[in-house]
């Protein structure tokens, strides 16, 4: 018995030890945000919000709305309307720096409240929100899962991409986490048309559109309507209030940018840095010369399609399986279709992937019992880790040593272990399904 209770303990304290260092450095990283923000305001002046998003709002919010995005007869971005603006608005932008805005013009509108105050206080205050978007988050997928909220929230602060989207100011934990645990928990509830429209919000943030599209495309395949349905009546609700709200000739500037933004990309003339684009095709071609590039582009976007249906494929022969429950079939899906975004997306940048966190939830937070709860705390590790190291290595390495497609290519191999287990849970056959007995504990 002694020896039972010591194994016991010895497990509750693994498990609370990175409970205990995320507490540590989430309440470390809170008031080291706080405090540089208050303190040296001018170190965030080339944050992503800043330089973006509060610009975008104040420009929205006074009513220059047709400043948001170059004119039709630019051809650069540089001394755009958009980039005057904001080096007027933020002296310490650098010279040299040239400020971006892409996003749809209703996410203008939702930031020009936040334009009222001074810029770095303005940042602290999305800060905050984005937080309690994690807290919300984390609420959402302690009610899907055996772990608390609490320690969802914590464990977050030692996933790197989470870190540096607060920092940065990113909209990656409000407009793209929060829905999609919102939507996840929906499931759980078996309220499927809620989660579709939930899960639509994340079209604010397009790079997160392939996730909630392939549990809806494999669910329509699978002869189930009502969360494609949701997602549908969500996307025409926000072209509605686009068009209610932004003129026409707005919206004309802003679909003319994505395509002057896509032309310099691939004409070197636009380029990020290489080591934050965690996206496979993207990163592919960013490594080819740019006339090779632009004559493969359609062929790379076409095989990472035909991944991204073939995943959906598979999803919709494991919900028609027999061989588990209703929820651990959309939990497995969402599983497959988040491993599958950064593989198959053709523009993802690094902080973007803190939209893995219910990945990790679902991997290591769901009891699976025997073999596939090995299975599934192996790849939640490796990718949390991999992940992870991969911001040490570019914040610490020469930038030509840092190879992104290292990392594409762990999280290929753990979406081949992925497989693997799912045909062991659920196999593929023709035949009726047989049931098994590896089923969530829920």
């Amino acid at each position: 018995m002694l020896k039972s209770w010591s194994g016991r303990l010895t497990q509750i304290d693994q498990h609370r030890i990175p409970v205990l260092l995320g507490t540590v450095w989430g309440l470390a990283f809170t008031l080291l945000m706080v405090e540089t923000n208050l303190a040296d305001p001018k170190s965030f002046g080339e944050s992503d919000y800043i330089a973006t998003f509060y610009v975008a709002g104040y420009l929205m919010a006074s009513g220059q709305a047709e400043s948001l995005y170059p004119a039709p007869n630019d051809s650069s971005f540089t001394h755009s309307r958009f980039d005057e603006a904001a080096h007027r608005l933020v002296p310490s932008l650098p010279e040299q720096s040239t400020a971006i805005f892409a996003y749809t013009p209703l996410v203008a509108w939702i930031f020009a409240p936040l334009s009222k105050v001074s810029p770095n206080i303005s940042l602290l205050f999305w800060q905050i929100i984005s937080m309690l978007g994690l807290l919300l988050s984390a609420v959402f997928l302690s009610r899907t899962s055996n772990a608390r909220a609490s320690d969802i929230l914590f464990l977050s602060s030692l996933f790197s991409p989470v870190i540096t989207t607060l920092w940065s100011g990113q909209v990656s934990l409000v407009f793209g986490l929060l829905p999609l645990s919102g939507g996840y928990f929906l499931f759980k509830k078996d309220r499927p048309f809620l989660a579709g429209l939930v899960w639509s919000l994340v079209c604010l943030k397009p790079q997160f559109v392939f996730v909630p599209a392939l549990v809806s495309f494999a669910l329509v395949l699978a002869g189930r309507f009502k969360c494609f349905l949701g997602f549908f009546v969500g996307v025409i609700a926000l072209i509605g209030l686009t068009v209610m709200f932004v003129p026409m000739t707005i919206i004309s500037s802003w679909l003319y940018s994505l395509h002057l933004r896509e032309t310099l990309s691939y004409a070197g003339v636009y380029k990020i840095r290489e080591y934050l684009v965690t996206s496979l095709p993207a990163d592919i071609l960013l490594r080819l010369p740019m006339e090779l590039g632009a004559n493969v582009k359609w062929p790379i976007y076409l095989a990472a399609a035909t991944l991204w249906l073939a995943g959906a494929w598979r999803c919709k022969k494991l919900i028609n399986s027999a061989s588990l429950n209703e929820f651990p079939k959309i939990s497995l899906t969402l599983l497959v279709a988040l491993i599958l975004l950064p593989i198959t997306s053709p523009y993802l940048l690094y902080y973007d992937l803190c939209i893995f966190v219910p990945a990790g939830v679902i991997l290591l937070g769901n009891g699976w019992r025997a073999s596939p709860s090995v299975s599934f705390k192996f790849i939640g590790l490796i990718g949390w880790l991999s992940i992870s190291a991969y911001m040490l290595a570019f914040m610490t390495l020469p930038e030509h040593f840092v190879q992104p497609l290292l990392l594409q290519f762990i999280l290929l191999c753990l979406l081949y272990k992925l497989s693997k287990t799912l045909d062991r849970i659920c196999p593929v056959s023709k035949g009726p399904a047989i049931q098994s007995t590896q089923v969530l504990n829920h």
